[in-house]
């Protein structure tokens, strides 16, 4: 029973009294932040699903007008958009098959990037660069053929 002094009932936790009123607040802010950080955790992985579907839709729009636009300033936009579909594609698949696929993620990113300050002598460099790179695979793929 109460003998009026105060005691009641208590828990000891690491040797101190503490009301069970007060546990039950500290299990509903745990109980509260869990489901906080689980909703983060969801709401990150919407949000890299989005991002994929983005990705996709701009591929899918752009990559026809690039192969039939090879000099064209259109061409260049048509490049910005396939180079971000990629980055976005790539940093969905690092969410499943691991953390390396965000290397090509950036590097397909960094390689829009300057499109967008100079288009036309940046579009042109990046299609002779991958003419000659082209021509090199081309060449490597004829030696080892012909051997």
């Amino acid at each position: 029973m109460y003998n009026g002094n105060g005691s009641g009932k208590h828990t000891n936790i690491g040797g101190f009294r503490v009301k069970p009123m007060y546990l039950y607040i500290a299990a509903i802010i745990a109980v509260l932040i869990a489901i906080f950080v689980v909703l983060r955790f969801l709401n990150t992985s919407l949000v890299v699903h989005f991002g994929a579907f983005a990705g996709l839709l701009l591929l899918v729009a752009n990559v026809r007008e690039l192969i039939g636009q090879s000099y064209s300033q259109r061409g260049s936009t048509a490049l910005l958009n396939v180079l971000v579909a990629g980055g976005l594609i790539f940093a969905w698949l690092s969410q499943f098959f691991g953390a390396l696929l965000w290397i090509p993620a950036i590097a397909l990113v960094g390689g829009a990037t300057p499109l967008i300050l100079g288009r036309a002598s940046v579009y042109a460099g990046y299609i002779s660069a991958a003419k000659v790179a082209a021509s090199t695979a081309a060449d490597g793929v004829r030696r080892t053929i012909i051997r």
